[in-house]
């Protein structure tokens, strides 16, 4: 599905409303949100030049690092089509400084960007889920369930494995290997299986050179924002009238992610 197209161009492009099933969708993109730069270089050129760029990169199977501004605060995505999305485009005033704003942020290759999906529950628990592999998964489950703090999972594998080695080592042996690349392939779904099943929703993806720098992106968006691992300090303390702000906000997104 095509975007609305627009004759305009010196102007930032705002996302009016996000179209079902297309791959502004996917990445979790809102109306509001700006495009500010397409592969780090400031974007002015207009919806038709945008649709061209994203399809053209989609056609050779490229990706394109994609910055938005969301409430005040860039974070990159990784897109890799067209978005299909209604634009609108913002004031000049606005545009420069979106432009005096975006040269201050810090530029990252595309081979430095991970990507992550957010999820968050109602009281602000939230789990960056990287979109990669990790070799603890695949060499010892065991230890990947329990740093992921899946008990009981955990306890289920460990009584599945006495059962095995009980019945034969070497059927033992097979059904730890079984495990082991099960682990490895599924780990990203099985993390987001396991943050779903927690209460979880998405609620947005972003690409960042590390966990860290995802959380941090994280923590300017929701000021009050727990992560399970983090070097970050504790969240800031709001108002009680902000805090009800904030959970009505919580559960008309969370309600939203789940349609």
């Amino acid at each position: 599905m095509n975007e609305q197209t627009s004759t305009n161009k010196g102007f930032l492009l705002k996302i009016e409303s996000v179209r079902q099933r297309t791959h502004a969708q996917t990445l979790l993109l809102k109306g509001d949100d700006i495009i500010v730069a397409l592969n780090n270089e400031f974007y002015l050129g207009g919806e038709n030049t945008l649709i061209e760029e994203l399809t053209d990169s989609h056609k050779k199977n490229e990706s394109t690092i994609l910055t938005i501004l969301r409430n005040g605060v860039f974070f990159d995505l990784i897109a890799r089509n067209s978005l299909g999305c209604k634009f609108i485009n913002i004031s000049e005033e606005e545009t420069q400084k979106i432009q005096d704003e975006f040269s201050k942020k810090k530029i990252f290759d595309i081979e430095e960007l991970k990507e992550f999906k957010v999820l968050r529950d109602l009281k602000n628990n939230f789990d960056c889920i990287e979109k990669s592999y990790s070799l603890s998964a695949g060499l010892f489950p065991p230890a990947w369930l329990a740093y992921e703090q899946q008990w009981w999972i955990l306890g289920f594998f460990s009584i599945l494995s006495i059962l095995l080695i009980a019945v034969s080592p070497w059927v033992f042996i097979l059904g730890w290997m079984i495990s082991s690349i099960y682990c490895y392939k599924a780990q990203k779904n099985l993390l987001i299986s396991f943050s779903l099943l927690s209460g979880k929703a998405f609620t947005m993806e972003l690409a960042s050179p590390d966990i860290h720098h995802a959380q941090e992106t994280v923590r300017r968006l929701f000021p009050r924002s727990y992560f399970k691992f983090s070097k970050l300090d504790k969240p800031n303390i709001i108002s009680e009238d902000e805090k009800l702000s904030e959970d009505k906000k919580n559960i008309s997104e969370s309600q939203n992610a789940l349609v």
